[in-house]
């Protein structure tokens, strides 16, 4: 007791002083038994480009048969010289320097530009000549020498994190030693780099468990290969490009990892926390391995899965609204390619109370009304001049709650007709609900029309336009984009508060967007012109009209407020625009009762009317830029 007594009156002195927190570190240290505690470095974990999907890539490829089982690939492999010894299976493609179909074979440049990135790590030595035993948090961890771990050990890496493992010499891992990971740990995020040799031990096990976890990436200069023993399953990528890679019946699978990440916005008094929330991923309407699992911060919970299609979702908390970012679209689906490493973030914000009267009058305020409209013109192009397009529109129900009196009209096209989508036929258009029209008419030039979709709900109008361009004389393709925008609650209490819009962006066309942006005109935070955007598969910075590109921007807001949301991408020379609005009501205080403001229109109905009327004038003024392009391109 004295001890601590003396430690707490230590504290006391020294936190007058700027160094007060090292003070409080070297007592807990005492306290706990610790005289030297050890502060890992912090590591980031690097892109691996083209070897991403590879299982092996390396020089010489040599495979043998110790009477075991045959030698199995679940990725790509690559190689200059192939293995010569039978039996084994490759679960992707296999390339070699005469195919040159992907980078890893020709010249190993993925490989070394990953290296590069771990070995500019600031990194925690942990002496020379190390036997690593225990366990491990994430982070860099060297050796001046070799690194090894022994005959029957088990290493243990603990939570979601990246860890790095630098050999000055060769890494050597004794046989029937394991390495495990735990608590969020991922095998995309985990990578050894050894100056020589790396041999992994033999292990006495024929199930297909992994052993080893991680990427091994030879170092170009020092490495001379990798040997993977006998049954040493690996969980990972063997990346010895110029060197040999010595199989033995043993499981390669490249890891393919989805990261789920968790994160609540509380601005209206609650007090939830990410972990209050459960998590499910599933396949097919079932749920992976490791699913559910409790809501986690950055960096999230990380799945190891196979190649294909999963939904993201969570129980739902009524007192919270929920919005999905990241490499999810707003439904929480997402698509993995064997070695993807994805993110799909879950943004829950509290939802305030509704509004309520004041004490002498007044009344409470029912949620407002959301629709959304596509449109996509066949043919898009009429390059023989004049022709026949047919117009298909899209309305759908993206707010929360049904609503009724819906049509859809464009102002180039006067008969737009209703053809399905009525399911309980009760002239609602009810929130699952999605509700097609049609219309047709002869084209004679170029041209843009806007089409308007308008909705009803207890006395408030709801509108989202759609614009779409016809070329005609020539076979220039127009692009398309489509913008939808969804605001996290739509009345705020007397006073405002913080609102999370939520945006997707797609590309209803056939032809990719450059240069895409997303703005908005009364909430900053967004980026502007989008570059490697994680919902980019392919990373090309082009808009695909397979991806979903979502963001989301908070901003407060005092008073009724109607914003609209901005997509502008570009293609073949022409510019394709998509506008979406908003409205999210703060009642006020009118005298002695609540109300909404006294605008002569319900709020949303007088913005949204004057934005399509200012829409279809920006419409206008594209088309008239877009005959001049195009006559300048045929000239």
């Amino acid at each position: 007791m004295s001890i601590i007594k003396a430690i707490i009156k230590y504290y006391k002195k020294m936190k007058k002083l700027k160094n007060n927190l090292i003070a409080v570190a070297v007592a807990v240290a005492f306290v706990a038994g610790f005289a030297n505690p050890v502060v890992v470095s912090a590591a980031s974990t690097p892109t691996l480009g083209t070897a991403s999907t590879f299982g092996i890539v390396s020089g010489t490829w040599t495979n043998s048969l110790n009477a075991g089982l045959e030698t199995a690939i679940n990725g790509n492999v690559c190689y200059t010289t192939p293995p010569d010894t039978a039996p084994i299976s490759i679960n992707g493609i296999t390339v070699t320097p005469l195919s040159q179909a992907v980078v890893p074979c020709i010249n190993g440049a993925a490989q070394s530009t990953a290296l590069a990135n771990l070995n500019s790590q600031a990194c925690t030595s942990l002496g020379a000549n190390v036997v690593l035993s225990g366990t491990y948090t994430p982070g860099c961890y060297s050796s001046s020498g070799t690194m090894d771990i022994a005959l029957s050990t088990t290493v243990t890496l603990d939570g979601p994190g990246t860890y790095i493992f630098r050999s000055g010499g060769a890494l050597t891992t004794g046989a029937n030693s394991q390495v495990v990971l735990i608590n969020g740990a991922s095998a995309s995020d985990v990578f050894w780099t050894p100056t020589g040799l790396a041999s992994i031990g033999a292990n006495s096990a024929t199930s297909p468990t992994p052993t080893f976890v991680g990427n091994i990436i030879a170092d170009a200069l020092g490495s001379t290969g990798v040997t993977l023993g006998h049954f040493a399953h690996l969980l990972g990528r063997v990346l010895a490009f110029g060197h040999t890679v010595t199989t033995d019946s043993n499981t390669i699978t490249v890891p393919t990892t989805l990261r789920v990440i968790k994160t609540v916005i509380n601005t209206s008094g609650g007090t939830a926390v990410s972990s209050d929330f459960t998590i499910h991923v599933k396949s097919a309407g079932v749920d992976v391995s490791g699913s559910p699992q409790l809501g986690a911060v950055t960096p999230g919970t990380a799945y190891s899965l196979s190649a294909g299609t999963y939904v993201v979702s969570e129980n739902v908390n009524p007192s919270y609204t929920a919005i999905f970012s990241g490499d999810c679209n707003s439904s929480g689906s997402v698509i993995l390619a064997l070695g993807d490493s994805k993110t799909c973030t879950i943004t829950n914000t509290d939802t305030p109370p509704p509004p309520t009267p004041s004490s002498t009058g007044g009344s409470t305020f029912s949620p407002l009304p959301l629709i959304n409209i596509t449109k996509i013109p066949s043919p898009v192009a009429l390059p023989l001049g004049a022709g026949v397009v047919n117009y298909t529109y899209t309305a759908t129900n993206i707010g929360p709650v049904a609503m009724s009196n819906v049509w859809v009209k464009d102002n180039k096209c006067s008969q737009v007709n209703f053809v399905s989508g009525d399911t309980n036929n009760n002239s609602w258009l009810d929130l699952s609900e999605a509700w097609i029209y049609r219309c047709t008419k002869t084209v004679s030039q170029t041209e843009t029309n806007t089409a308007t979709a308008r909705g009803f709900y207890n006395g408030w109008d709801t509108y989202d336009t759609a614009n779409a361009t016809v070329v005609v004389g020539s076979a220039v393709t127009p692009p398309l984009i489509h913008l939808v925008k969804k605001p996290n609650v739509s009345v705020l209490p007397i006073g405002g508060g913080a609102v999370t819009y939520a945006y997707t962006v797609t590309n209803p066309g056939t032809a990719p967007l450059s240069n895409v942006s997303i703005t908005d005109d009364k909430c900053t935070g967004l980026p502007g012109r989008v570059t490697g955007h994680p919902g980019d598969i392919n990373s090309n910075n082009l808009l695909e009209s397979n991806e979903t590109w979502s963001f989301t921007c908070q901003t407060n807001i005092t008073q009724t407020t109607t914003n609209i949301g901005t997509a502008v991408g570009y293609a073949n020379g022409l510019t394709a625009v998509d506008f979406s609005s908003a409205t999210v009501v703060v009642p006020e205080v009118l005298g002695a009762t609540v109300g909404f403001p006294n605008a002569g229109f319900p709020p949303e109905r007088g913005n949204t009317l004057w934005f399509v009327a200012t829409l279809i004038g920006v419409i206008a003024l594209v088309s008239t830029t877009l005959k001049v392009v195009l006559k300048k391109r045929t000239v």
